[in-house]
């Protein structure tokens, strides 16, 4: 069956320790907080699928469809170069904002 890694080069070789150990270095496991491990018992291939976890006060975001919806399309428009500044030290942003502008 195997895991159908083609087409993907080796990105480096590891020895297990004398605990069966493997070391993956600081370049694969940045930001990452833990792996689901797959195994494939016919061929012996290992998938290592990483994971970042992120904070519970951020999670509301990942659980709201149009909260996202409205960040993904802030995040575009600032990506076109769609942006206005706005001096936040004058409160009639607010109003700006509110009313469309």
């Amino acid at each position: 069956m195997g895991l159908k890694i083609k087409d993907i080069l080796p990105f480096a070789t590891a020895r297990p320790d004398d605990r069966g150990r493997i070391t993956l270095g600081s370049a694969i496991t940045k930001d990452v907080s833990r792996f689901d491990v797959y195994f494939d018992e016919a061929t012996g291939e290992v998938l290592l699928r990483p994971f970042k976890e992120i904070p519970s006060r951020e999670a509301w975001l990942y659980q709201n469809e149009k909260a996202r919806d409205l960040v993904a399309a802030g995040l575009q428009s600032a990506k076109a170069g769609s942006v206005k500044k706005i001096d936040l030290s004058n409160t009639r942003w607010i109003e700006d904002v509110e009313d469309g502008e």
